[in-house]
């Protein structure tokens, strides 16, 4: 094999070697951080008001996931699955997400495109503020988001991933409007902001559909408020209760659906 062939080899050798130490060291100062940041967010021992008014089609939902006879101070959740920076362009994602009975949310996330580059994103919302910081191999900060416009996208998010934490949809700080048999308008308040939702409900109670007008799509480092929908596929059973199993979830930008992400909860567990 000629010399410069060999020196080819030993340094893409060492390349590979060095990033997959660094991505190694990375992932591990993530988790050590998202562990502490989720041991907080247990121990946070706040509560909420209950609204004892609730719409038909609310009460149904917490019967059919079972969620009127189970109750928990935090809900741990995993899923793996697809997110879609462009319509074209997947890449794979493992994320953590801690739920409370109140609007408040940690998620961890990790996105790969191939197996060495990894992104890792911290996304919080708590008492009217939400930020998101995206760290190359877990350590390098590329991109953060926050302000008043990210917080009301992320309150929305909090009020549609109540079909994951059911135990939020009486929470006092929700309101209720019916529209229709199946269709129901929840807005939630926190503190200055607020945001609102529009659930859609099948005949056996079960949240099927989900949209909103008050997300934003981060796009060429701007957030643009961008209609957003999350259709459920199927339901399944976790830790006793009845939760959505296979999910989508899409921007809509001129009557089309730019695809978001597409995952599995694969675990769920009361704390």
């Amino acid at each position: 094999m000629p010399p410069i062939i060999k020196k080819v080899i030993a340094v893409f050798t060492l390349l590979v070697l060095v990033n997959v130490g660094f991505a190694w060291y990375g992932q591990a100062s993530f988790e050590a951080t998202l562990k502490t940041l989720g041991k907080a967010f247990v121990e946070n021992n706040a509560t909420a008001t209950e609204n004892d008014n609730l719409p038909d089609t609310i009460e149904k939902y917490l019967a059919a996931t079972r969620a009127d006879r189970s109750d928990y101070t935090t809900l741990a959740l995993q899923f793996d699955g697809d997110y879609y920076k462009k319509p074209s362009k997947a890449m794979q994602m493992h994320a953590l997400a801690l739920l409370r009975p109140t609007p408040d949310m940690l998620w961890g996330i990790r996105l790969s495109s191939n197996p060495i580059v990894t992104f890792n994103a911290i996304e919080t919302y708590h008492t009217g503020r939400a930020t998101m910081q995206m760290l190359l191999f877990g350590i390098i900060p590329t991109g953060e988001l926050e302000g008043e416009r990210f917080a009301r996208s992320e309150l929305a998010r909090v009020l549609a991933y109540a079909v994951f934490n059911p135990r939020l949809l009486p929470c006092g700080c929700i309101s209720y409007e019916s529209i229709d048999a199946t269709h129901t308008k929840a807005t939630i308040r926190d503190g200055n902001i607020s945001a609102s939702v529009t659930f859609i409900s099948d005949e056996n109670g079960r949240i099927v559909e989900i949209q909103s007008s008050d997300r934003a799509r981060p796009l060429k480092r701007e957030l643009l408020p961008t209609q957003w929908r999350m259709a459920i596929r199927s339901y399944g059973d976790y830790d006793g209760l009845l939760l959505p199993k296979e999910v989508q979830e899409d921007w809509i930008v001129d009557g089309r659906a730019i695809p978001c992400s597409r995952y599995t909860l694969t675990s769920a567990e009361r704390l």
